[in-house]
């Protein structure tokens, strides 16, 4: 009985078969391309092909500066009359020159102004003296002399409050009249708040001095890196689009790019307030010499105004929302801002040898007295 329903069963599978041969050879195109698309039950239809998945687009608002009683602010091409702006930092402001990333000549070069980024990686408070020292012109108003300044100096901090308000009002006085930018830092460690009240007591103290609230802004989703004090990629772009928002349009003249006189990278990967790789093409070692040729030359293009950008909530107290203009740069691959690894101590080898064994003495030793250590 078994045996002839297997035959039976046979019998109809290749019935079946046949049939669907000659079946298959009777289908046209036409109902070859009006198949329905494979389903899953409760789901539906099935997408040919599967999108990839896009990276979260990251808004931060970056607008034109306010006063404290919240009026729009006089922007600093509205308080000079020639268009040169020297930029002093440490590894954050670095990361924006021309030899990791470009994007402060991006940003800037387009509203006429000729920009110099002098800033080094694992640099203090003092740096920005040695920098004034090489690039400043005694004399207000010359031919060489910048119209403007912007001051990042404090992520790396020695933990000595009054040392870096002396050296930050050395920097301030001797850049005023100029009006002059100076940012709070990422509070990445409780000490750093000290940097920040410093810098809001020294803007107090001179009116060339306007505050562009750095911390504020990197609290932000994307902006920093996983260390909390480096930006990323879009980071950097703020920070950039942030300094241009406060500078807006230079009054005359045609942007450039000037090369940077401050180039030491050796500190790079040497300590946690650096970034992470070495810049390409860049040069290694503070050069002197040279005025600040231009590398770059680009037509004055008026700031964006009007149209063309994205609200976006502000995280600070009070509500509301900002906007962002329109003036993203094309993106730029920027190095990595991970911290260095933790120098490993050298390991030492173990003796070759087994130390030699010392007899034991034949009678008692005399009995002496031993100072205890440190006394």
């Amino acid at each position: 009985m078994i045996r002839g329903r297997l035959v039976i069963a046979a019998a109809c599978t290749m019935t079946l078969a046949a049939c669907a041969t000659t079946g298959a050879a009777d289908v046209t195109a036409d109902q070859v391309a009006l198949a329905p698309l494979p389903t899953v039950g409760g789901v539906g239809v099935l997408p040919s092909t599967v999108v990839p998945e896009r990276e979260p687009v990251i808004s931060v608002p970056v607008t034109r500066p306010v006063t404290e009683d919240g009026t729009t602010a006089e922007l600093v091409g509205d308080k000079v009359i020639d268009n040169r702006v020297l930029v002093i930092g440490d590894s954050i402001m670095a990361s924006t020159a021309t030899r990791y990333s470009g994007l402060m000549c991006d940003a800037l070069v387009p509203l006429g102004w000729a920009v110099e980024v002098e800033a080094e990686p694992s640099r203090f408070i003092d740096f920005g003296n040695r920098v004034l020292d090489r690039t400043l012109d005694p004399v207000v108003g010359t031919e060489n002399d910048w119209d403007a300044a912007a001051v990042f100096l404090g992520s790396n901090y020695g933990r000595d409050r009054q040392r870096y308000e002396d050296e930050l009002r050395v920097i301030l006085a001797r850049l005023a009249p100029r009006p002059t930018l100076l940012y709070t830092v990422t509070e990445y460690r409780p000490a750093w708040a000290e940097v920040n009240e410093t810098v809001r007591k020294l803007a107090g103290e001179f009116d060339n001095v306007t505050v562009v609230d750095w911390e504020q802004t990197a609290r932000y989703p994307g902006v920093l890196s996983d260390d909390g004090l480096h930006p990323t990629n879009t980071g950097r772009e703020v920070l950039a689009d942030l300094t241009a928002s406060y500078l807006g349009p230079a009054p005359l003249g045609t942007g450039e790019c000037l090369k940077s006189q401050f180039t030491d990278d050796s500190a790079v990967g040497r300590g946690s307030n650096s970034p992470a790789s070495r810049p390409s093409g860049g040069s290694s070692g503070s050069t002197g010499g040279g005025s600040g040729a231009a590398t770059t030359v680009r037509p004055n293009v008026p700031a964006p105004s009007g149209g063309g950008a994205t609200t976006v909530p502000n995280p600070s107290s009070g509500g509301g929302a900002s906007t962002v203009p329109a003036t993203t740069a094309s993106p730029v691959t920027a190095p990595p801002t991970t911290a260095a690894p933790a120098a490993v101590p050298p390991q030492t080898a173990p003796p070759t040898a087994p130390p030699p064994v010392t007899p034991a003495p034949t009678s008692p030793p005399a009995q002496t007295t031993t100072p205890p250590p440190g006394g």
